[in-house]
């Protein structure tokens, strides 16, 4: 869910738009710079909020026959919000680093579709790097917080909740930035060769 549903939005907009050969009516009045950036900026945007809606509207809508906390039941990073007796802010701690996974998805969407303009690439792309870059760090003696399956899936406890979503964020924006770059010189790479 996190890493497929984010990128109907928006994420593949790029990869139709190149099939559609409807760039180039942007990229004239935008400029290459300010187009790519901002099909980067939007799908990111478009994923976190599309998983942060979902989910919220999923527990309001099961709010209606259950109650929102009964007990202790989990030992992520953020639980200690639940043992405090606040699970409000826990599940906008929780909804908060999920949606990051999927901004970060939406971004790698764009990202491959920039290299490989085409909606099926894009969609199924980021799942792939997911599992060849699970497989890859999985691996390598490096620490917890920068294997794959801690920053899409897992969270790593930093010490406090405030400051595992900050590690998370920054790693999400680390990453987001330089598939953003990348997107961006990639698209500019590919006008001009065409």
């Amino acid at each position: 869910m996190v890493g497929i549903l984010p990128l109907f939005p928006f994420a593949i907009t790029f990869a139709i738009e190149w099939e559609q050969r409807a760039t180039q009516f942007w990229m004239i009045r935008t400029g290459i710079r300010n187009y790519s950036s901002s099909k980067v900026f939007v799908s990111a945007l478009s994923g976190f909020l599309t998983t942060a809606l979902g989910v919220s509207i999923f527990v309001l809508m099961a709010l209606i026959r259950f109650p929102l906390f009964t007990h202790v039941s989990t030992g992520d990073a953020y639980s200690v919000l639940l043992e405090a007796g606040k699970p409000v802010q826990y599940l906008c701690y929780y909804i908060v680093h999920i949606s990051l996974s999927s901004a970060l998805f939406a971004v790698a969407a764009v990202w491959i579709s920039a290299y490989i303009p085409n909606r099926y690439a894009a969609v199924a792309g980021p799942l792939v790097l997911y599992f060849v870059a699970h497989r890859f760090t999985t691996t390598l003696d490096i620490p917890q917080y920068l294997k794959v399956i801690t920053i899409v899936e897992g969270g790593y406890d930093a010490g406090t909740p405030q400051k595992t979503l900050l590690l998370k964020l920054g790693i999400v924006m680390a990453l987001c930035l330089l598939m953003g770059y990348g997107t961006v010189r990639q698209i500019r790479r590919r006008v001009f060769r065409d």
